[in-house]
């Protein structure tokens, strides 16, 4: 009895991960969805700001990559679809990593022209280079059988293409509630938006891994 109790699954553990894992899931598919949705105007109305209007092609590359994640990323976490609909969670997953690829390499040219300079110029030059390596890890650990390892890539490769949303949260954030100028508050926000999506990933991960033998 004693034997049977240790190896007893701790059923509160289980239930305030999986409250927390819904949560998360639905906040990442609502928040991508509606920067997805606002994202598109680059597509559909003129753009503004004379700057990025030098760089069309390769923002709107950049874009494009930006919103086949959102749209597609939450979907790749969510277990009832990898259960019951493999070979869509596979073709999916295909989508969202070409998706990763043109965003990214798209998003690491536009970060050499980024305003502000030099330091917006390595923030977001880092975020694009990391985001396209996470992406290439978790394909070469798929091609492997190495589901675990892919499943902790694609973990750190969506929390980077949340910066898209974290962005768009904080940046008004600096300049209308700190009043911070657009120079301070971008420099902040080339990597504020990234660093700790990532620290969130690993901090996620590491709590996986120490439940798993928990869970045996």
């Amino acid at each position: 009895m004693s034997q049977m109790a240790g190896v007893s699954p701790p059923q509160g553990t289980l239930a305030k991960a999986s409250r927390l894992t819904g949560f998360l899931w639905w906040a990442m598919l609502l928040s991508s969805l509606g920067v997805a949705f606002y994202a598109a105007r680059y597509f559909i109305l003129p753009t503004q700001d004379a700057h990025f209007a030098r760089y069309l092609l390769a923002l709107r590359f950049h874009v494009a990559g930006g919103i086949g994640a959102l749209v597609v990323g939450p979907w790749q976490f969510s277990q009832r679809l990898r259960a019951r609909a493999p070979n869509v969670h596979r073709w999916l997953g295909r989508f969202y990593l070409l998706s990763v690829a043109l965003g990214s390499l798209a998003g690491f040219a536009m970060a050499t022209v980024s305003e502000e300079g030099p330091a917006t110029h390595f923030g977001f030059a880092m975020l694009a280079a990391l985001w396209f390596f996470t992406g290439l890890q978790a394909y070469r650990r798929i091609r492997q059988g190495d589901i675990d390892a892919h499943r902790r890539w694609m973990t750190r490769n969506f929390a980077l293409s949340l910066a898209a949303v974290t962005l768009r949260n904080e940046l008004p954030l600096m300049l209308f509630a700190l009043h911070w100028s657009f120079h301070i508050s971008y420099i902040i926000i080339s990597w504020l938006c990234w660093i700790p999506n990532l620290l969130l990933a690993e901090w996620l991960i590491a709590r996986r891994i120490r439940a798993l033998p928990q869970a045996t």
